[in-house]
């Protein structure tokens, strides 16, 4: 009987300091945690100005992509949609650069909450911008052209949707102190060659 009882205390004296291991590692993260409080080393927040120049400074990469998509709704509503072959010449490759651009935008992460909101109705304007060319494409195909005036609609909204995200923008570059502060009331309308904002508006 004492026998079999030394293995036994063995197993919870081996037990016991696996519990103590445990206990310690899992306490680990938590004290990096504490220093890094106690000391100060958070991470250093990043102002709204500078967040807003990084944007203003990236969005102007984003203008040439913008264009080429732009040019193209401008290219076939110049033509009102009546050949079947141009619109889908034209309209094709903007579908693929859209994708790519919502992409893009998607990979970019601004840092204060405020532009972080605006850049998301950014991608979400043109996220509607590639599903409304989809469905032009997918519309002229089968030679439908009641659901093409409907992704026409799409197509318009999508671009004014833009436009708003764009004031948005420009309001938040007022009150940073990095534009005029001179509202002119008068609405933005639909950028027609690519990124650009009317601090004014």
């Amino acid at each position: 009987m004492v026998q079999k009882s030394v293995p036994s205390r063995r197993l919870s004296k081996k037990s016991q300091m696996n519990k103590r291991t445990r206990s310690r590692l899992l306490s680990v993260p938590a004290l990096c945690l504490w220093f890094a409080v106690l000391s100060g080393c958070q991470p250093e927040t990043v102002s709204v100005q500078d967040d807003l120049t990084a944007y203003m400074d990236q969005a102007r990469l984003w203008a040439a992509t913008e264009a080429k998509i732009n040019n193209a709704i401008a290219s076939v509503r110049k033509d009102q949609f009546v050949h079947d072959d141009f619109v889908l010449e034209t309209m094709r490759p903007a579908v693929g650069v859209a994708r790519e651009y919502v992409v893009e935008l998607e990979r970019y992460e601004p840092q204060s909450p405020a532009l972080v909101q605006v850049h998301q109705g950014y991608i979400e304007s043109w996220r509607a911008h590639e599903f409304a060319l989809v469905s032009v494409v997918d519309a002229v195909e089968r030679q439908d052209y009641i659901q093409l005036s409907r992704a026409n609609g799409e197509l318009l909204e999508a671009q004014r949707s833009v436009s708003d995200v764009l004031a948005a923008l420009a309001r938040l570059l007022r009150e940073a102190g990095l534009a005029p502060d001179t509202p002119t009331g008068r609405p933005l309308e639909p950028p027609s060659q690519g990124f650009s904002i009317d601090p004014s508006s």
